[in-house]
């Protein structure tokens, strides 16, 4: 099997963290390959915007945990977001999961393929990270939190251009535990020949 293939099989989410931070050389190669993530009409119009500071982080935690409590429940309401809700009610909940680096991507609000673009980014930047031994674990709160001005603020403290939104976010660091190895996969194979 090939290095590549190898690592995509065994990629897990992580989400418990040892305390050391990854380096500096390591975050800007996961960056880089993030940037060259295949993209709409080549226009790499997304931003990423990598935290390292630990007192950022718990203002980003802040935000998401404060925009998830102004968030109504209602019968329509997915049940993903009401367990998000639930969480944000204890105020030591950690929504970054005591990661060290978290990241934002973002990408113009008005563009088709910034959803697209943007994923293809997170994947590239997830596998790389794996490829160092760094865990990784993409988290949904941020897009869905967008339109909110508590995040809107934060996002302008992290000189996220007004025309962007959050289209993804994932934690890095080094995983505190091994990761179980992955489920058996569904049948979501069909091939027509």
């Amino acid at each position: 099997m090939t290095t590549i293939i190898e690592n995509i099989l065994t990629r897990r989410s992580i989400r418990s963290f040892k305390k050391d931070q990854i380096s500096e050389e390591d975050l800007n190669t996961i960056l880089m390959a993030g940037s060259y993530a295949p993209n709409g009409m080549g226009t790499q119009s997304w931003k990423f915007t990598a935290i390292q500071n630990a007192q950022t982080m718990k203002k980003v935690n802040a935000a998401i945990r404060q925009s998830l409590l102004s968030v109504p429940i209602v019968p329509e309401t997915h049940p993903y977001i009401v367990s998000l809700i639930e969480k944000a009610k204890d105020e030591n909940a950690d929504f970054l999961y005591h990661a060290p680096t978290f990241i934002i991507v973002s990408n113009l609000k008005d563009n088709g393929n910034s959803m697209p673009d943007s994923a293809l980014a997170i994947g590239n930047m997830m596998l790389a990270a794996h490829a160092f031994g760094i865990g990784s674990c993409w988290l949904n709160q941020l897009p869905g939190l967008t339109h909110m001005p508590l995040i809107r603020e934060l996002l302008n403290d992290l000189d996220i251009p007004e025309n962007h939104i959050v289209y993804g976010s994932f934690v890095m660091g080094y995983g505190a535990e091994e990761p179980k190895p992955a489920a058996p996969r569904k049948d979501v194979i069909n091939i027509i020949r």
